[in-house]
């Protein structure tokens, strides 16, 4: 069956962005929509829930003969959208058979906009300049692939190197579902696979071809990505990865060579779900003697935490998350970036978001009419579209806002909004706030500035995360003997730890009180370390030795684990 995919009509591009294009592809009658447009490599990543029909953002227009809606559709889609033929790619097959002998859809222009995912820095070198060798670092996360291009000459002592470019963009296999376990059981089959394989290698080749025309060779690679994430890319069977007991099918720490690519550096790979991505991340931290004992934690879809002692001794330690803290499953969420909320404060007059800021300091306030109006004492109306430039809520958003609620008494430790019957809260601000609760068939929704909401689902998904976590930690930390007080350092890798504020986390819970002013940024380790190790190759045998002995902690095969986690299914400490 062929499919075209078309801009709609009724949406503009995203400002600066690339026109979008109509796209034709082939695709077999039976599987999902959002499957065959979605992973094709043709058309924007983006990360889906993989069929829950909960995240919304796989719609499409059919632009004629649209099938009748379904209840997942009407959940997510207005009466005026459903009457216009918008529906839910996950939800719908590709037909045997259409009239013409192609199934024409809209989508959003942004989907199909190009995305080189390429920002090249000032002073990198241009065509007419003389060759520059370079070394490529590479974070294949499951959600968001970020990259540096440091050049082999930099200076003595510059341990992650002066970057010739750098960029970011999502992971093309995000189509096959945002969290590890949906990546898997595509990758499972040998065609899944390789598709998944091919996605990402493509991507990698564009950097490259882009790097070359801007007068940088590229002599080795070092890719640093969880077990999963490596395995598909390397295209190695991923079958002891997805059922228990879970294995390893190598240990990583070598060079590969794969066809269109320089020499590829894998770092160790501790356990199943502990992966070259902490080990560089740790690679990044020693180097720069960070004190002990501290943890690295690195939280996406999977939680992964190393703790390394005074002794010199490594604990490992993994745990699901889901991809809540990559903005993905609450019903506002959005990855963090331009135009998404980062935080929540409260004000005399009201609740105030505020986009992107500098780390750990106060965002720019939104000024959109509807928080203007809340900033001014003015309620807003119920069900007010979302305002003009502003997206929708990142996860330390969500963690700032649970923070404020819990601390006013409009959230109780197990999560749950006060009930109608509830008398109404003391304090005038409170009263004020709780006038935001909606409640209907689909539960309860609070709604914020900015016409957004906050439904009852989202503090759920957002609890498991605290629990999980929470309880990920505390195992550490007793493995390895080392009491809170006595930790030097939590350092929190990626966006959560750039943006989410210390005391926000010990209010709900995910650490012990006391350890806030001991949790540090380490903005993306992963990818400082993978520059190191392509840079310093020899660093690479200490890392592994490091590696071999450390202990790994089998969090979720622990008979006690999943009574454990209940008792954690509470904010606070």
């Amino acid at each position: 069956m062929k499919l075209r995919l078309i801009p709609a009509a009724r949406e503009r591009a995203v400002p600066g962005s690339p026109l979008p294009r109509a796209v034709e592809l082939h695709a077999s009658s039976g599987e999902t929509l959002a499957r065959a447009i979605w992973l094709s490599g043709q058309v924007q990543a983006l990360p889906l829930c993989a069929g829950l029909g909960r995240c919304g953002r796989c719609r499409v227009r059919f632009v004629r003969d649209a099938p009748a809606p379904l209840p997942a559709e009407e959940a997510v889609f207005s009466a005026d959208a459903l009457a216009l033929g918008w529906r839910l790619a996950c939800r719908r097959q590709v037909p045997d058979a259409v009239a013409g002998g192609m199934l024409t859809l809209e989508l959003p222009a942004e989907d199909l906009a190009e995305d080189a995912g390429i920002a090249a820095l000032p002073g990198a070198p241009g065509p007419q300049a003389a060759e520059r060798e370079l070394v490529l670092a590479v974070d294949l996360g499951t959600t968001s692939v970020y990259w540096r291009a440091p050049a082999l000459d930099a200076p003595r002592g510059d341990l992650f190197g002066k970057d010739a470019a750098q960029g970011q963009f999502l992971n093309p296999q995000a189509g096959a579902g945002a969290d590890i376990m949906s990546r898997l059981a595509v990758a499972r089959e040998p065609q899944g696979r390789k598709l998944l394989a091919g996605l990402a290698r493509e991507r990698l080749g564009r950097i490259l071809t882009a790097l070359g025309a801007d007068g940088g060779r590229v002599s080795r690679i070092c890719l640093a990505a969880n077990t999963a994430m490596t395995d598909i890319f390397l295209d190695r069977d991923v079958a002891g990865l997805c059922a228990a007991p879970y294995r390893i099918s190598h240990s990583g720490h070598e060079t590969v060579h794969l066809p269109g690519l320089p020499p590829l550096y894998i770092p160790p790979l501790p356990g199943p779900f502990v992966g070259g991505d902490v080990s560089a991340g740790l690679a990044a931290l020693l180097a720069c003697e960070t004190p002990r004992p501290f943890v690295l934690a690195d939280l996406g879809t999977n939680g992964e935490l190393a703790l390394v002692t005074e002794k010199d001794e490594l604990v490992l330690a993994s745990v699901p998350l889901g991809p809540a803290l990559e903005g993905i499953g609450p019903e506002c969420g959005q990855l963090a970036g331009p135009e998404v909320i980062t935080e929540f404060s409260l004000t005399p007059l009201g609740l105030a978001a505020h986009l992107p800021g500098p780390a750990h300091e106060p965002g720019t306030a939104c000024a959109c009419p509807a928080c203007r109006a809340a900033t001014a004492g003015v309620r807003r109306q119920s069900g007010e579209a979302a305002a003009p430039g502003v997206r929708g809520i990142s996860a330390t958003g969500y963690l700032s806002l649970l923070a404020v609620l819990l601390q006013l008494g409009l959230l109780d430790s197990s999560g749950r909004f006060p009930a109608s019957s509830s008398p109404p809260p003391r304090m005038p601000l409170a009263r004020r706030l709780a006038e935001g609760f909606a409640r209907g068939p689909a539960g309860t929704r609070l709604h914020l500035p900015c016409g957004l909401w906050l439904a009852a689902g989202d503090v759920e998904v957002l609890l498991k995360v605290k629990a999980a976590f929470a309880l990920a930690l505390e195992k550490l930390l007793a493995a390895g003997k080392v009491r809170p007080a006595e930790l030097a350092a939590l350092c929190l890798a990626g966006a959560l730890g750039e943006h989410v504020r210390p005391q926000h986390l010990e209010t709900l819970g995910f650490v012990p009180a006391g350890l806030g002013p001991r949790i540090r940024a380490v903005g993306n380790a992963a990818l400082d370390g993978a520059a190191l190790l392509a840079l310093q190759p020899g660093r690479g045998d200490a890392l592994a030795e490091l590696c071999a002995r450390a202990r790994l902690l089998a969090l979720v095969d622990d008979p006690d684990f999943q009574q454990e986690y209940l008792r954690g299914m509470r904010f606070g400490a």
